[in-house]
């Protein structure tokens, strides 16, 4: 036994951190001159740039919500009708995600992309796609075209796009399948918040509270997870290449394949409309076209969805016991806290007596520390799958084991371990 340096817990001969502080026992000091010199003004510079761009952004979407649904009593009840479905479909979709929680500002961003950035990029491009069908086609078969083919097209474009975004500035925290499939989700919810406040608005207008409760039951229940499910299938097939790497074709045709079957799901249900109500003829209603839609384009896409979900959320859990485990070895982790990370029940047992304990900061500093061990787990693993390290990191996941070290002593100051055990 020896003495640790910084924090002078007794700490094994063998051991390579230090269990209580995460001190490295060994040098892992960056190599001089090689991390490239950081460049603040153009990084700042780049934040200012997004931020007006954004900015402008909402304020047409606001302008365009206001314009389009104008009335006093229509707006907030649209706004209302549109929001409320939204955070809780989010929330459901958010709960899927069990061991690594997405960061805030992903969260943030990817909602607020569809919600803003895909509806305004989506309405120019489908005016100017409409206006050439029109002069094209003609005006009678304008509304097939454009709802049918171009508005799947164009709304799944842009709503893709945030994805690649994701993958290129927030790789750290894109790990898998199953987070491609969350931001995507989430993505098409923020979507589908805006349009519907739009089409609720315009239901008001023409049948009053009605029609509006009428195309709530329609597009926030029946087909409340449509827009999800589209963007979250091109979500998880980037998802999957994400730790492909330089490997093979795959990581260049799955995300092909997904975004076509996203496409094809918004038209099939899009042109549907169109199909079912020809079929149906005078005693067409939008329930009789809902009704069979649903169950032939929505439902089966949820389950295979959360199929999906439910074996990327298990093999993150496999991730966990594979890369935390010679944690353990190394004296980084407890055996205690090893079987608490990696088993779901003891899990929420931890958290609920942190909660009982300490109220709700402390359960966010176990969550803290259950989410630190989870990213440095998921940081080994993207490193063996063969992802370089930054330039000047010898060992860039020792920061994720000091800081461990740091939540496990403000826990122990609270009088619980990070096992969530009374100390």
């Amino acid at each position: 036994m020896t003495d640790c340096p910084r924090c002078g817990a007794p700490i094994a001969e063998d051991s390579a951190y230090c269990w209580m502080c995460g001190l490295p026992l060994h040098d892992t000091t960056p190599e001089i001159g090689t991390i490239p010199p950081p460049k603040p003004k153009r990084r700042r510079a780049l934040r200012i740039l997004l931020g007006c761009v954004s900015w402008a952004a909402v304020a047409c979407v606001v302008i365009l919500v206001a314009a389009s649904v104008w009335d006093p009593v229509a707006l907030p009840l649209s706004v209302i009708a549109a929001v409320v479905p939204a955070v809780f479909y989010g929330w459901i979709i958010l709960s899927l995600d069990k061991y690594e929680k997405e960061p805030r500002r992903a969260i943030i961003y990817s909602f607020g992309w569809g919600a803003v950035g895909a509806v305004l990029f989506s309405v120019i491009a489908e005016l100017i796609f409409g206006g050439i069908v029109i002069s094209t086609v003609g005006k009678e078969q304008a509304d097939f075209w454009t709802i049918a083919v171009g508005a799947p097209v164009i709304e799944e474009f842009f709503k893709g796009i945030a994805l690649l975004v994701l993958l290129c500035f927030f790789r750290v925290e894109f790990d898998n399948v199953l987070d491609g499939l969350v931001y995507g989700a989430l993505i098409g919810l923020g979507f589908a918040m805006t349009e519907n406040i739009l089409y609720f608005g315009q239901a008001y207008f023409e049948d009053g509270a009605r029609g509006l409760g009428e195309l709530f039951i329609v597009r926030s229940v029946l087909d409340g997870l449509g827009h999800a499910l589209y963007t979250g299938t091109t979500g998880a097939a980037i998802g999957w290449t994400r730790s492909r790497y330089s490997r093979g074709l795959g990581r260049i045709v799955v995300p092909a394949v997904g975004f076509s079957l996203a496409v094809l799901q918004h038209a099939l249900w899009n042109g549907g409309v169109f199909v079912i109500s020809d079929l149906q003829g005078g005693d067409a209603t939008v329930w009789s076209v809902v009704l069979i839609e649903a169950p032939l384009f929505v439902f089966p896409a949820a389950i295979v969805l959360y199929l999906i979900a439910r074996t990327s959320s298990r093999r993150e859990l496999e991730i966990l016991r594979e890369q935390l485990a010679p944690e353990v070895q190394y004296g980084v982790l407890t055996p205690e806290e090893y079987r608490t990370l990696t088993t779901e029940s003891l899990r929420r047992e931890a958290t609920r007596a942190a909660k009982l304990r300490g109220g709700r900061p402390l359960q966010e500093t176990l969550e803290d520390f259950f989410q630190t061990a989870a990213e440095l787990a998921f940081r080994k693993y993207h490193l063996s799958r063969g992802e370089l390290p930054k330039p000047g990191q010898r060992s860039p996941e020792d920061a994720y084991r000091a800081e461990l070290g740091r939540l496990r002593q403000q826990l122990a100051a609270a009088g619980l371990t990070s096992a969530g055990v009374a100390g």
